[in-house]
């Protein structure tokens, strides 16, 4: 069993709840609108449902899908590592989106931090699908594919609405 998160899970939760809604807030104070208080928790957790059971069913495919609830506590930790990431990174996102001249600036600080922490919650995730298997380059290609596939459906939506909002 891999090593759990140095918080409590519930924890690291509400922090993956929480952290994406203040950088929302970062957003919405730089472009005078709330609408980011629920849209960037909405891109973030929309693109964890939606593309969540292909990953699933694509490693089942290969024949090296763990039990669901295997997969379930996996993403658990991943998002909950997520949540422990970005709560760290906001304040210093607020700090440098907020004293910048340019709304670009409070872009691309609020990007780097969902990059950030969407890293480490994906090695987090291939981490603990790795646990206790042996992984074959199939399963390693598909975990891959999907990776890329999720980081490019949130990169496109994010950009589309943090763009919009803050010209």
């Amino acid at each position: 069993m891999s090593q759990s998160l140095p918080i409590p899970r519930a924890a690291s939760i509400a922090m993956a709840a929480l952290s994406p809604v203040a950088l929302g807030g970062i957003l919405a104070l730089r472009a005078g609108n709330p609408s980011p208080l629920l849209a960037v928790p909405a891109i973030v957790f929309g693109v964890i449902a939606t593309t969540a059971p292909a990953l699933y069913i694509a490693t089942a495919a290969t024949g090296a899908a763990p039990p669901l609830v295997a997969m379930m506590r996996a993403f658990g930790v991943a998002i909950g590592a997520f949540g422990v990431v970005l709560a760290g990174l906001v304040l210093p996102s607020a700090f440098l989106s907020l004293t910048s001249l340019s709304a670009t600036t409070t872009i691309a600080v609020a990007t780097a931090a969902l990059l950030g922490a969407g890293f480490i919650a994906l090695r987090r995730l291939s981490a603990e699908l790795s646990e206790g298997v042996t992984r074959s380059l199939s399963a390693w290609l598909v975990l891959g594919a999907w990776s890329l596939a999720t980081v490019g459906i949130a990169g496109r939506l994010w950009w589309d609405f943090a763009s919009e909002v803050v010209s």
